[in-house]
């Protein structure tokens, strides 16, 4: 536990075909970047070694969120990041559910995510039941209204699509350590009242630690860097700083986990962990 990631790097980078990152609480804290990462991801971009940042933000398009994080001091470009809203594309072709109209709670980044997979989408609470399905995004918008509408739909439509780019129920919302309430809380909230009528829901998941985003990532993976299409998921690194989120993803998938001790994750959360959810190596921190 008292290593650190970079010097671990060094004698074991030839094992490993690419790397994923977490961001907040793994390359960042805050405002603040954390020490060694731009260094990391400097010498990754100059080495051409394979890499995207892997995030649950479908509130923000990857410009948006480069933005952020070159104002933080985190040189990044939005086509080294990827996140949970991108996993809108394979899903929409999958399903063969292009031009459908799908109504969008809050915002799902700048362009939206929705639409640049091919979907028309309404906000119009009024207009809900043209709709093929229900997309929960994230930001400030009219709860009350949003979620009476949705509940009101599926008793209508049971069997409709619900999807959410983001499956946290929380995320951090201030210095002194205010949680806000994330897209899958407000899944699970509809989901459980639905229940209580009698009407069973269930989400589709697109985020951290489900398969889509992480299936997403290891195609892109093997696209743009040409690694072999037969590549052992296990010659990936997922680093993040979440048991539950990305660690438990990662080891579902197949690739192999790390864990930074600079964010959410505890010793006393770790020594509580349950198998699946404890990861294949542990750092201090980056550097």
């Amino acid at each position: 536990m008292n290593q650190t990631f970079l010097k671990w790097w060094g004698r074991n980078r030839s094992g490993f075909s690419a790397l994923l990152f977490d961001i907040d609480g793994t390359l960042i804290a805050g405002r603040k970047v954390m020490p060694g990462a731009s260094a990391l991801i400097k010498e990754l971009e100059e080495s051409g070694f394979p890499f995207f940042l892997l995030t649950n933000d479908g509130n923000h398009s990857t410009k948006e969120k480069s933005d952020t994080l070159k104002k933080a001091g985190l040189g990044i470009k939005p086509s080294e990041i990827i996140s949970c809203g991108d996993a809108l594309k394979p899903f929409v072709r999958e399903k063969g559910i292009a031009g459908e109209k799908f109504f969008v709670m809050g915002d799902l980044g700048k362009p939206n995510y929705a639409e640049m997979a091919g979907l028309e989408i309404e906000r119009r609470t009024k207009n809900i039941y043209d709709c093929a399905g229900v997309i929960i995004g994230e930001g400030t918008y009219n709860w009350q209204s949003n979620i009476s509408s949705a509940m009101n739909y599926f008793i209508k439509y049971p069997g409709r699509l619900l999807v959410v780019p983001n499956p946290d129920s929380y995320w951090p919302n201030g210095s002194g350590g205010e949680l806000g309430i994330g897209a899958g809380g407000k899944a699970r909230f509809i989901c459980t009242i639905l229940g209580d009528y009698g009407i069973k829901i269930k989400p589709v998941y697109l985020g951290k630690p489900y398969s889509a985003v992480f299936n997403y990532a290891f195609d892109i993976l093997k696209t743009r860097f040409g690694l072999p299409s037969n590549l052992q998921r296990k010659r990936i690194l997922m680093l993040g700083d979440s048991l539950a989120s990305d660690i438990r993803g990662a080891n579902r998938f197949g690739f192999a986990s790390g864990l930074v001790l600079t964010g959410i994750t505890s010793h006393l959360h770790l020594k509580k962990a349950k198998p699946g959810f404890r990861p294949d190596y542990i750092f201090h921190s980056i550097n």
